[in-house]
């Protein structure tokens, strides 16, 4: 049951703190969270007293062969709408199908996954039999949601005046007559330009406040859930198909016989134009057998295994690409490469990066992808000096930051070579000399010609090492030799401790 007061400090402080830990690095928090505690209290003045409005959104395009129209709402606007979904859920959720996916507690691409494999086993009985599929796409589904009807769906099942009012309120917001435009890249044609990229089809602007959910809104994802949701009973209950599932917009039904999905996408086509003016792609009408595997949620799918999309794949490897060039160069004719570590360190790429690879394991290790995991990095081989790789585990090699947890000389060079191994050597700057300790000794003295000279440094008995003036010198016959080089700079003031602080500089390994 909702209370009588939807709009309690305490409930805002919540939905804030998720937000915060959501969006945390955008300025428009940074600026709320200034003074959070007076903001929060004047939205909820605003909310009692029905004069809260949207506020202005920042709308991009997000990369891809398909760009899409992107509007980020405001920060506290995100409060609200946390806040919204939060008491509509209490209504919707039960009405949902347990076969729906998309923004929902405990469901996701993995589950529905999940799911895709054990309808097609219980509909080939393990691959014995034959069986068909049929997978649908709504055609622009978001810029496509008649707002009138969506209304009319909410308003018949909430009854509490402050969420019916809350609920307009958001739902006809039209943030095209309010918003900024911005873009990573320059020269993009905004909105209002004739060279903007995103079809009229596609796009809020021009649809006058009557259709279109704006992307990246937490509402428009559960309201979308909320509208395709009299399409998931149709097909349930007056279909009665068995199997069948939807992430979004995306649904997958399948079927002993290929004439009963022609007939069930004829009935489902007539469904959506009448009831929710919506239209399919008609690119996806054909059912097609299972065998062949199914397209879903980022995989291709059979009864027993599943396999990554073709494009995930090569999404992925364009990343990478674009990071090679933007941040690998090439030195000594070809002979060599270098990574500036602190240009990358102070523009986040590294770490952007690190956050990529780590996302993109976390969604291959679900499938047979071991292979191709290895060919990235194979063909990556500067991925490999960057990070440590085991098995899907992706951590950092080189610590770009200084670390408070470590004091003391022995401390704060065993920091820097602990994932050195012995295919890297770290150019470690004492004074006037580079040096090598403990098993780096080892490497630098077979692989440069040094003798190892006993001189007692912090807690290691002996040492190999060579002037500073020859660094240029031992460096190339070092990556000559096929190994990794990492110099670590040295800072001039001292720390506390008495020692100053070494932080990785540059990256060379070999072309």
């Amino acid at each position: 049951m909702i209370g009588p007061d939807l709009f309690t400090f305490q409930s805002l402080w919540r939905h804030y703190r998720r937000c915060r830990r959501n969006k945390r690095n955008t300025l428009n928090a940074l600026a709320f969270e200034v003074d959070a505690e007076s903001n929060l209290l004047e939205l909820q003045q605003e909310l009692r007293s029905h004069t809260y409005r949207p506020g202005r959104s920042i709308c991009f395009l997000t990369d891809g062969p398909k760009p899409r129209e992107v509007f980020a709402a405001d920060f506290r606007d995100r409060v609200v709408h946390h806040l919204l979904v939060s008491h509509q859920e209490r209504i919707f959720e039960p009405m949902f199908i347990d076969d729906s996916y998309a923004c929902r507690k405990g469901k996701g691409t993995l589950a529905a996954s999940d799911r895709l494999m054990t309808f097609m086993r219980q509909a080939t009985a393990n691959g014995r039999r034959p069986a068909w599929a049929l997978k649908l796409d709504v055609a622009s589904f978001f810029p496509s949601v008649d707002k009138a009807t969506l209304n009319a769906i909410l308003m018949r099942h909430i009854g509490h005046p402050e969420l019916r009012w809350l609920t307009h309120t958001v739902l006809f917001h039209d943030p095209t007559t309010d918003y900024r435009f911005r873009s990573r890249a320059c020269g993009v044609a905004g909105p209002d330009s004739r060279r903007y990229s995103v079809p009229v089809h596609k796009s809020l602007f021009g649809k006058h406040n009557e259709q279109g959910l704006p992307i990246g809104n937490l509402t428009s994802q559960f309201w979308g859930n909320v509208y395709l949701n009299l399409l998931d009973h149709f097909v349930k209950r007056s279909l009665k198909c068995r199997y069948y599932l939807r992430y979004v917009d995306d649904m997958v039904l399948l079927a002993p016989e290929r004439a009963i999905l022609v007939q069930w996408c004829m009935a489902i086509e007539e469904f959506l134009q009448e009831r929710l003016h919506l239209a399919l792609r008609p690119d996806l009408l054909t059912p097609f057998p299972v065998r062949r595997g199914i397209d879903f949620v980022g995989w291709t799918t059979w009864w027993n295994r599943r396999l990554p999309r073709r494009r995930t794949v090569g999404t992925l490897r364009t990343r990478l690409a674009a990071f090679e060039h933007t941040a690998v160069r090439p030195m000594w004719g070809g002979a060599a490469r270098c990574i500036d570590l602190r240009r990358q360190d102070a523009a986040g790429g590294v770490d952007r990066l690190q956050t990529t690879l780590a996302s993109y394991a976390g969604h291959l290790r679900h499938g047979a992808a071991r292979r191709v995991w290895n060919d990235i990095w194979a063909q990556f081989p500067w991925l490999a000096a960057l990070f440590t790789h085991q098995g899907w585990a992706v951590g950092a090699r080189w610590p770009l930051h200084c670390s408070a947890r470590e004091t003391g000389f022995q401390a704060r060079y065993w920091r820097l070579v602990q994932y050195a191994g012995d295919d890297a050597l770290v150019f470690f700057r004492c004074g006037r000399f580079i040096e090598f300790y403990g098993p780096q000794r080892m490497v630098a003295a077979s692989a440069l010609g040094l003798r190892i000279a006993l001189l007692p440094r912090a807690g290691y008995a002996f040492t190999a090492g060579f002037p500073l003036r020859l660094s240029d010198r031992y460096l190339s016959r070092a990556v000559r030799q096929g190994l990794i080089v990492m110099v670590a700079g040295q800072t001039p003031a001292l720390l506390e401790d008495g020692c100053r602080a070494r932080l990785p500089c540059t990256l060379w390994l070999p072309a």
